[in-house]
């Protein structure tokens, strides 16, 4: 009698986990809905010039700390803007990262919009540039219910990438 009562407790919680697995339907996106993902890490320009140091300078350092060039650590925050037609879908200053302010400033947006034909006009500024882009992306494309696009940003090109 054990045994049965055990293979039915067994029975049921299968039921259970099985009726779970399928039920109640769950969709990430409505079917007329897309998402676009901007996804990069990129370090903005250094603030301010790199110098000679001079022969008095040098020698005044530690033997280990001797190098020609003096250079600022820290960089400029980067500006990310993302149009599509007219509307605004991101727009973010982000900060360099460490310490010193001398990393990459990172992006990690997910944004749920409309499946059909979108004018994306991106644009990054990673200097101290006050009017203007330093990098643009003008790209029209048509995007499908339920797609994924990601726009990244290749350093060794120096442009955004769409995938």
């Amino acid at each position: 009698m054990t045994i049965l009562k055990e293979m039915l407790a067994y029975l049921v919680f299968v039921a259970i986990v099985g009726l779970l697995s399928a039920w109640p339907d769950y969709k990430l996106l409505n079917d007329d809905r897309a998402i676009i993902s901007i996804v990069f890490s990129h370090a903005g320009q250094r603030m301010g010039d790199c110098r000679m140091l001079t022969q008095e300078e040098l020698n005044k350092l530690p033997p280990n700390m001797r190098k020609p060039n003096d250079c600022p650590r820290e960089r400029y925050p980067i500006e990310v803007k993302l149009l599509s037609g007219d509307s605004l879908l991101y727009s973010a200053v982000l900060p360099p990262s460490g310490i010193w302010s001398d990393g990459k400033s990172s992006v990690y947006q997910r944004i749920e919009v409309e499946a059909r034909r979108h004018e994306l006009h991106m644009t990054m500024v990673d200097s101290e540039r006050t009017s203007g882009y330093d990098y643009v992306l003008e790209r029209t494309l048509d995007v499908q219910p339920g797609q994924n696009l990601v726009i990244q940003f290749n350093e060794e090109r120096k442009s955004f990438v769409v995938e």
